[in-house]
């Protein structure tokens, strides 16, 4: 069912609970993009999803440091991943670079009451800026967007008679310039909190609200008569929206997915994960029980057949639904425990019992996936993905100190391989510190081959012996 069918459903009354599972049935989460330290909002990619651009901030590698409201970060898609960010520091300022919206040739930035141009592609060449009648921009949190054709702005800002904090306000863009800023009125404002605007289609607003006192959460209203300033009254989605903290909402260019970021707490980063449509086959119910007492995390589960799930762990036994018989990568995340990565075989509707290694004082893990190629401190590509996870480590306490330890197969010279293990470590802390980690919490020791922990009678244990283990210090 699509999404003009479930409203049209909606206005005439038929009951939200049915209208809204078969609605939401369409969509999961397929995987959350490149993991980063710092907040990233805002996700835009290109018509052939080879780039994509996102805000950032409170983030010390921004033009303006930490206190700087947002710059314009890009990633490069490479052999079907995603590279890690990179400041468009040839465009930001050290002001509020807010990311608008985007189309077949340009991105959309608001800076200041201006509403600028930029060609999305190499180089990202100024093409115009055009004012926004009346409005003086010195707000801190404002969000918005601008519609498909380009000539619809919605903005989020506390402005004079906001029914409330931030409201959302609309503009339409005259010859070269905007019209002055109207309330979408008092059906859609609330004395709450109305953030991230995104019109889904020429009369479909969704945004986020903490209007009901339960967190930020992803809403819809439609206009009455094909006008911003009347309203249906706001419905919250049910499977889109997640027990976490919503900031953000957007689309693919070619509207295929929707990105949302959202933070667990209000207090950590945004994250930005993606949800994408997906037809229904035969499913198989899974069961996974843990051995921790887990009270938060996401469960992340995909297959080579594309298949992708995501859910919240809400208590020790969470259930997701597969798409058939077959091996599913189950990746489990939870605040103070080791990211659990692991292959199962699934054949018929089962329950499967998971422990989690508790990140404390003591602990040492083999980091079994990532591996470098033989005698270089080359990381293989397999291993690229799982650079990430080591980001998680340092997201909940800010005093973890860590050491990283290289090893090496018994290939070779013994002084030279002591010396490839620890450049191997040292390669590992460039990328946490490259990512935003403290390099004083962050020690390196090479042990070439003096402590295998396979035999080297096989290259395949060899290449399991080229590896990293880290060990937690604090």
């Amino acid at each position: 069912m699509n999404i003009k069918f479930f409203l049209i459903l909606i206005l005439l009354k038929i009951p939200i609970v049915i209208k809204s599972q078969s609605f939401e049935k369409d969509f999961i989460i397929e995987k959350n993009q490149i993991p980063y330290l710092f907040n990233e909002i805002n996700s835009y990619t290109n018509h052939d999803e080879t780039l994509m651009i996102f805000n950032s901030n409170q983030n010390p590698n921004n033009i303006g440091g930490y206190s700087d409201l947002n710059d314009v970060w890009l990633r490069i898609k490479k052999e079907n991943l995603w590279t890690f960010p990179i400041n468009l520091s040839e465009i930001n300022t050290d002001g509020n670079d807010l990311l608008l919206g985007v189309d077949q040739e340009y991105f959309y930035l608001l800076r200041d009451n201006k509403v600028l141009t930029y060609s999305f592609k190499e180089p990202f060449i100024f093409i115009s800026e055009e004012i926004i009648k009346g409005f003086e921009n010195n707000f801190e949190i404002i969000s918005g967007s601008i519609n498909t054709s380009n000539n619809i702005i919605f903005l989020s800002f506390q402005g004079f008679g906001s029914y409330g904090v931030e409201d959302i306000y609309y503009s339409k863009k005259t010859s070269n310039s905007w019209s002055r800023l109207v309330s979408t009125g008092s059906s859609l404002n609330s004395s709450y909190q109305e953030l991230s605007p995104y019109l889904l289609s020429k009369d479909t607003l969704l945004f986020i609200s903490n209007s009901m006192n339960d967190g930020y959460n992803l809403y819809y209203s439609v206009s009455k008569n094909n006008s911003f300033s009347d309203w249906t009254e706001p419905v919250k989605l049910e499977k889109l929206n997640t027990l976490n903290s919503e900031f953000s909402i957007s689309q693919n260019f070619n509207k295929t997915s929707f990105f949302v970021s959202y933070s667990k707490d209000s207090r950590t980063n945004y994250d930005i994960y993606e949800y994408k449509h997906r037809k229904n086959n035969n499913s198989i119910l899974l069961t996974l029980n843990f051995k921790n007492d887990l009270n938060s995390g996401i469960i992340e589960v995909s297959s080579k057949n594309n298949f992708y799930a995501n859910i919240d762990i809400i208590n020790n036994s969470s259930k997701i639904e597969v798409e058939q018989k077959g091996e599913y990568n189950i990746k489990v995340t939870s605040e103070s425990y080791f990211i659990l990565d692991t292959l199962l075989s699934i054949d018929k509707t089962q329950s499967i019992d998971l422990s989690l290694t508790k990140i404390q004082k003591g602990t040492r893990k083999e980091l079994s996936n990532i591996n470098f190629l033989r005698s270089s401190t080359q990381v293989t590509d397999e291993s690229l993905p799982y650079l990430n996870d080591l980001l998680h480590l340092f997201k909940g306490d800010k005093s973890l100190g860590v050491i990283i330890e290289g090893h090496t197969d018994n290939s070779g010279d013994y002084r030279q391989n002591i010396k490839l293990s620890k450049e191997r470590a040292l390669v590992i802390k460039k990328f946490l510190t490259d990512n935003g980690v403290d390099k004083n919490k962050i020690k390196v020791k090479g042990y070439g081959p003096s402590k295998p922990r396979y035999s080297n009678n096989s290259e395949a244990n060899k290449i399991k012996n080229r590896r990293v283990e880290i060990y937690i210090d604090n």
